[in-house]
Parts: structure tokens; C-alpha cells; sequence
């Protein structure tokens, strides 16, 4: 009897490492790939990927090693960032059903926001994303445009107010936060948040903002989720983040509570008004054609596959998320350029004061076809986005075997041709958002430079040559295939109004303190120096 429990307390370990061993011998041939060097056995290149001070390891790291690039990681495992065209396009067509988000990142955003686009899998997904597709159309877009152009107009209002000398510095950061976050709040949800001029927010935008951060903190972790909710009942784990004395952890049960609060009680309202009739709905802020109300009509007529109150509370928690600190950094992002490129700023404001002024119409009279067809702001959003996309990297896992052909071979660390790359199941495969959109071979020898002139023109025969899986502007910003940004369009005419606002309104140039952009979940930027957790971006402002 004793013989029998030894063997088979000695059979145990070997029964959990075995996939894993086999794992590593199938990652034999990637481990040829080139790559950064590992800091560890225990930590590889962990630390310095996806720390919060990791952007310029990860600039160097993903724009200098070609178009597939072996990450060292944990206990010797390796992850693999891949930019080739081709190999994304296979896995977005031929092997879109054997690439998914990893298990950890989809129950983390289960776990803390609920069922949404980003914490379903499989069929449940294609599922939601069906429902959600008629309501992100350009169709509904343009409608959003007036709302958009109000909470601009208090944009600029707040910040003429806060302009109270020639030249003034303010850190924009927050303001622009809270442009997207009540843009999006008017237009998708129906509701409020605020004055844009309010200095603390609400509970409610604090806790989409502190997000980022605290899951950067808790990121090493994220790999045991998918166990932990195997292993024990959700009511034990619900209990023991409010037990634990782990700060992070204690902080996102109460960022996942705030949020799931507010979102319950909007959308609880939206259907109290919907049971009074379309004419309750247009009081409201959205006046009734806000995403979340048409979603609610559309919804009840659905039958059996209507979503429950669970997944609409899901979509509409990581719709906030997703749409305010990716757009609002995207803004950032323009306005520190635009501030260091003084030239294209003046060129930008010349055309939007000769479609103004010189046609005698404000930006309120514009539709959403007039700010896409205003050459050089479209020349800007592009490059901006194309230069400094929010993520630089889009995870995804191989759920079985597969092989991705290389448009271009790539040499490997023992000098031999690799045509292809052998992926064994459960390999992590990060997307290389960044190193496609700065690719020399692909946008030329100036893909490392801010030029907002290269789309005024014909783009580089390289760019329609490569193929590039993308839903914009040849770009793998949004990413592409069965998880591409379902609201990408939302977050480009937010951001061509927000900058047309902007730069009519102001000059903008650049402060004295340095900035540096940091990892908080999305890339924003910080203060070099500063201890603050939340963004900073501190600019010269003077009206224009």
C-alpha cells in the first residue's frame, strides 16, 4: 500500500510537467529565432517587456531583430512577437480558429468587468461580436458627431478658462481623459459624467484610470488565473481578494465593484425608460440614439439569442475602458508631436481656419464626413497612430500546432534560413503591433520618423506590395482578423474632432519637463521623476 501512494505521489509531477516538457521540445527550432538576451532562467526577459518604465526596451526590442522575435520568459519558456505580413495572415485566415487571446487575459477581464468582446471566447464571441457589429457602423457613427462636437466645445472652454496668462502650462492629460470618457459616455452609453472641469472625477472615471496601473501590478500573477477558476468555486475566490493582504489585488475587487455599480444601474435606467416609451429615451443625454439604447431595442427583439443583463453590463464596463485611455493617449500623443513639430501645427490650423473662417461655418457644422475629408488632419491622426499606437503589442496563443510561413526569411541565431516558424500548441504569439507600423522595409527609410506629409501623397509601392492584414490605414493599430478593434472608427473621429478643437483653438509647445511614456496597461506619459501613478503631460499653451 505505502509502495503504491509513493508511486504515485512520484507520478504527479511528472503527469503536470509532461505538457510542458514536450512544450519545450517542440520550441526547439524557434529558440533559433533572434531575440533579446534573457536577464534569468527564472525571470528571461520578463522584467524589462512588460515593466512600467519597459517602453524603450520595448521600442529597441521590437523594431531591431526583424519580423519574428524570440522574448526570453519564465523558467526558460519563450514567447514569440511576429510583424511578418504573412505569417499574421495566416494566423487571422488559415488558422484563425487556433488563435485566441490567452485563457489569463480573458478571465482577468471576466473576472474584474464581466462577459464582454475581450473576456469571451470561441462561439461565445463570434456571438457578441454579430450582435455588436450593426451598432459600431458608420451609420450610427455619424450620429455620434454632434455629441462629440459639444463635449469638445467644453474641452476648449475648460481649458480657455484654465489659460490665464500669454503662454501657460497645464498638464492636459486629464482633461483629455475625460473628453473621451464623456464622449464616449454621451454617445455609447446616454450618460454623464461631468463637468469636463471637475478636478477629481468621478468614482466611476477613477476607476477605468487606475486600472491600467494596478493590472500592470498584478501582472505576473495573471497566469494562474485560469487555474485558480478551475480549482475553486468563484465564491471562494470572490472572498478571498477581499481578505487577502495584497494591496493590488484588494484594490481591483474594488475597481471591479465601482464599475459594475455604475454600469448596472445606467443600464438599469435605460430599460426603465424603455419600458415608457421612445419618448423617455429622448430626454435622456443620448436622446435615445446612444450604442447602449439602440443595443437595447435591437436586444428585445432577439429572442432566445438575446444577451442577458450580465453581458450588456460586460460591454458596456470594457467599452469605457477600451475607448478612454487608448483614445485619449492617441490624443496625447498628437498634441506632444504637433507641440515639437511647430510647422505642421501651423499648416494644420491654416486648413481647418480656411474650412472654417473661410467658409463661414464653425466645427459645429461639420459632419463626419467633413473632418475625414480634411486632408492634413487625416495626414496626422494617421501618422500618429502609426508612430505611437496605445499597445505595442496584441497577445494571442496557439491553441494547437501550426506553422506560419515568413513573406521574409529571416536569419537565424546559428546563421541557417528560417522560411517558417513551427509553433507548438500553447505558445505565447504577441502580435507586433509596433514593429509593423515602423517596419523600414515596408513604409521606407523614414518609418522611424514623425511625417505626417507621407499620406498626403501616394504611399510607397512596399506598403500595398506587403499585404498587411489591417482594418485602417495599412496598420496593424487596431489589429486585424477576429479581434480587431470592433470600435477603432469611434476612436478616430474622437480623435480628428478633439484635435481640430484643439489646434483652431490653441498653440500649443513644449514644456520644460521632460516626458517619458510608461506602461500602465495602455502606454501613457509620466513626468520623468514624478511619483504620481496617474498620466501627466504637461504642455505650453497659448491661444491661437
Amino acid at each position: 500500500m505505502i509502495s503504491l501512494v509513493l508511486f504515485v505521489l512520484a507520478i504527479i509531477p511528472l503527469v503536470i510537467l509532461f505538457p510542458h516538457v514536450r512544450k519545450r521540445i517542440k520550441q526547439s527550432t524557434l529558440r533559433n529565432v533572434p531575440g533579446p538576451a534573457s536577464e534569468s532562467f527564472w525571470a528571461g526577459a520578463t522584467r524589462r517587456m512588460h515593466g512600467p518604465f519597459c517602453v524603450p526596451f520595448r521600442e529597441q526590442t521590437l523594431t531591431s531583430y526583424g519580423r519574428a522575435i524570440n522574448i526570453p520568459t519564465r523558467l526558460g519558456d519563450l514567447d514569440l512577437a511576429v510583424s511578418d505580413p504573412v505569417a499574421l495572415s495566416a494566423m487571422f485566415t488559415t488558422y484563425r480558429e487556433a488563435y485566441d487571446l490567452p485563457r489569463w487575459n480573458s478571465d482577468t477581464m471576466r473576472s474584474v468587468f464581466g462577459p464582454g468582446l475581450t473576456s469571451v471566447r470561441g462561439k461565445e464571441h463570434i456571438r457578441h461580436r454579430k450582435q455588436l457589429n450593426p451598432v459600431f457602423s458608420v451609420r450610427y457613427l455619424r450620429e455620434m458627431v454632434p455629441t462629440f462636437n459639444r463635449v469638445a466645445q467644453e474641452l476648449t472652454s475648460v481649458l480657455k478658462e484654465k489659460t490665464t496668462a500669454p503662454r501657460t502650462e497645464i498638464d492636459v492629460s486629464q482633461y483629455f481623459s475625460r473628453y473621451t470618457l464623456e464622449s464616449v459616455g454621451r454617445a455609447a452609453l446616454g450618460t454623464s459624467f461631468g463637468s469636463l472641469g471637475a478636478e477629481d472625477g468621478t468614482d466611476y472615471s477613477r476607476a477605468l484610470k487606475e486600472f491600467g496601473p494596478t493590472i500592470v501590478k498584478l501582472h505576473p500573477w495573471r497566469p494562474l488565473l485560469p487555474w485558480l477558476r478551475r480549482t475553486f468555486p468563484l465564491s471562494f475566490l470572490q472572498w478571498a481578494t477581499g481578505v487577502l493582504p495584497w494591496p493590488a489585488l484588494r484594490h481591483m475587487r474594488a475597481i471591479s465593484d465601482s464599475v459594475y455599480s455604475t454600469s448596472q444601474q445606467v443600464l438599469r435606467r435605460k430599460k426603465e425608460m424603455l419600458k415608457h416609451g421612445g419618448d423617455s429615451l429622448a430626454r435622456e443625454v443620448g436622446e435615445g440614439k446612444d450604442l447602449m439604447s439602440v443595443l437595447l431595442q435591437q436586444n428585445m427583439l432577439s429572442g432566445p439569442d438575446a444577451m442577458s443583463e450580465d453581458d450588456m453590463i460586460g460591454h458596456m464596463s470594457l467599452l469605457l475602458l477600451a475607448a478612454t485611455d487608448t483614445t485619449s493617449t492617441s490624443i496625447t500623443r498628437a498634441i506632444e508631436v504637433l507641440a515639437q513639430h511647430p510647422q505642421a501645427q501651423a499648416k494644420l490650423r491654416q486648413e481647418l481656419l480656411e474650412a472654417t473662417a473661410g467658409t463661414g461655418r464653425t466645427l459645429a457644422d461639420f459632419d463626419y464626413d467633413t473632418f475625414t475629408n480634411l486632408p492634413y488632419l487625416e495626414a496626422v491622426v494617421r501618422e500618429t497612430i502609426r508612430m505611437y499606437p496605445s499597445f505595442h503589442l496584441s497577445p494571442s496563443v496557439a491553441e494547437q500546432d501550426t506553422v506560419l510561413p515568413l513573406g521574409t526569411p529571416i536569419q537565424g541565431t546559428d546563421g541557417r534560413t528560417i522560411t517558417e516558424l513551427v509553433v507548438p500548441a500553447h505558445t505565447m504569439v504577441w502580435v507586433n503591433i509596433l514593429g509593423l507600423n515602423r517596419d523600414k522595409e515596408i513604409w521606407g527609410p523614414d518609418a522611424h520618423e514623425w511625417k505626417p506629409e507621407r499620406w498626403l501623397g501616394q504611399l510607397p509601392a512596399s506598403v500595398a506590395d506587403a499585404h498587411i492584414p489591417n482594418v485602417f490605414a495599412n496598420t496593424m493599430t487596431f489589429v486585424a482578423g477576429p479581434r480587431s478593434c470592433i470600435g477603432y472608427n469611434m476612436a478616430l473621429t474622437e480623435m480628428r474632432i478633439a484635435l481640430a478643437h484643439l489646434v483652431l483653438a490653441f498653440e500649443f509647445a513644449p514644456s520644460d519637463k521632460e516626458i517619458i511614456w510608461r506602461l500602465g496597461g495602455v502606454v501613457s506619459p509620466s513626468v520623468k521623476g514624478s511619483t504620481s501613478r496617474k498620466p501627466e503631460f504637461p504642455v505650453v499653451i497659448s491661444r491661437a
